[in-house]
C-alpha cells in the first residue's frame, strides 16, 4: 500500500473518486472491535431477570479514541488522527422463567475516524446479539442472596460493511458492521449482602472472518464491581446506589487475508464507576464510565479515551 500526496495519482483513472490515504487506513485498523453485546441494563450479572416478564432498556454509549500509542507509551502523531463511537443500544428482555432470561442488543452505531484533516464517518444499524442466560444456582436467606449464571450468545452480521468515501470503501473498522458470526459465552455471580452488592463476570468471544478478508482478534475479560445503596427508601419509594471496580481486557491480534496485523490487539486495566437508581420499583436508571489505568498495546494503536455509559430501562 503506497501513500501519496495530494497531487494526481497516475495510476488511478480520471475522474474517479479521492483515494482514502492509506494511513487512514491503518488507523482504522489498529482501533478496537466494535461489540455488539455492549449495552442493556444487567445483562451480564448473576441475576436473572424474573419469573415471567419484559425489560426494555436504552443505552448511550460514547467511546472516543485521541492520543497515538506505541506499546505502553504515547507517541507524535503528525497526522492527528481522532476516532469517535457513539452507540444507542435498545435492549430486549425477556424472562422465560425464573431461571431463564433471553435477550436482543439492537445498536444504532456512528463511527467516525479524522486522519490528515480528513473525517470517514460510517453511521446505521449495527451487528445484532442475541444471547440466553440461565440461573446454576440461586439462594435467598435474610438480608442476602447469591446468583450465579451461564450466557451463551451470538453476533449477528446485520451491520453495514459497504460505507465509502469519494468512492472507496471504508477500513473494516470504521465500518458500522463487521459482516462476522462471532459467538461469545460468559459466567457471572452477584452475591447481595444487606445494602452492598459484588458482581464478578468471566467473558469470552470469539471473532470470525468478516467482510475484507478481515478478522479481530478473540476477547477476553475478567470484571469485578461492588456496589452501595447509599439512599434507601421503604418501598416502593426510590433507591441510589454508587459502584466501582476493575476490569482486565485482553484482546488478540488481528488478521487481514490470513496475515497477521501488528499493530492490533490490546492488554488493558480499566477503573470502572458509576450511579444507579431505582426511582420506582419498575425503572432501572444506570451511568457508568470506564477509565484505562493501564494499557499495553501492540504496535502503534490509538489509545482509549474514558468512556461513557447511560441506561434507561423499564419492567413490565
Amino acid at each position: 500500500m503506497v501513500v501519496r500526496g495530494s497531487g494526481q495519482d497516475p495510476q488511478r483513472p480520471r475522474g474517479a473518486g479521492p483515494r482514502i490515504p492509506a494511513a487512514a487506513l491503518l488507523a482504522g485498523l489498529a482501533l478496537s472491535a466494535p461489540r455488539a453485546q455492549e449495552g442493556g441494563i444487567e445483562i451480564f450479572a448473576g441475576e436473572t431477570l424474573f419469573e415471567s416478564g419484559w425489560r426494555v432498556s436504552v443505552t448511550e454509549l460514547y467511546k472516543p479514541r485521541r492520543e497515538l500509542f506505541r506499546g505502553a507509551n504515547e507517541v507524535a502523531d503528525p497526522l492527528g488522527r481522532e476516532f469517535l463511537e457513539s452507540r444507542t443500544v435498545l435492549g430486549l428482555d425477556y424472562g422465560l422463567d425464573r431461571g431463564i432470561t433471553l435477550s436482543a442488543l439492537v445498536p444504532f452505531v456512528y463511527r467516525e475516524l479524522e486522519t490528515g484533516g480528513r473525517e470517514l464517518t460510517a453511521s446505521g444499524l449495527g451487528d445484532i446479539a442475541l444471547l440466553g442466560k440461565y440461573r446454576l444456582l440461586g439462594q435467598e436467606w435474610q438480608g442476602g442472596a447469591f446468583n450465579w449464571s451461564a450466557l451463551g450468545g451470538l453476533e449477528i452480521p446485520t451491520g453495514a460493511t459497504d460505507a465509502r468515501e469519494g468512492g472507496v470503501r471504508l477500513p473494516p473498522m470504521v465500518q458500522v458492521g463487521t459482516g462476522a458470526w462471532s459467538p461469545f459465552a460468559a459466567t457471572s455471580a452477584t452475591l447481595d449482602l444487606e445494602r452492598a452488592r459484588f458482581d464478578a463476570t468471566v467473558f469470552y468471544k470469539v471473532n470470525t472472518e468478516g467482510t475484507q478478508d478481515f478478522e479481530l482478534g478473540d476477547f477476553f475479560s475478567l470484571t469485578a464491581l461492588a456496589s452501595y445503596r447509599f439512599l434507601h427508601f421503604k418501598y416502593p419509594g426510590p433507591t441510589f446506589a454508587a459502584r466501582g471496580g476493575l476490569q482486565w481486557r485482553h484482546e488478540s491480534r488481528a488478521h487481514r487475508a490470513g496475515v497477521t496485523l501488528a499493530d492490533s490487539g490490546t492488554d488493558e486495566l480499566l477503573l470502572r464507576v458509576g450511579l444507579s437508581s431505582h426511582p420506582v420499583p419498575a425503572m432501572d436508571l444506570s451511568l457508568d464510565a470506564r477509565v484505562p489505568v493501564y494499557t499495553d498495546y501492540n504496535g502503534t494503536q490509538l489509545a482509549r479515551g474514558v468512556e461513557l455509559f447511560l441506561a434507561v430501562g423499564l419492567r413490565f
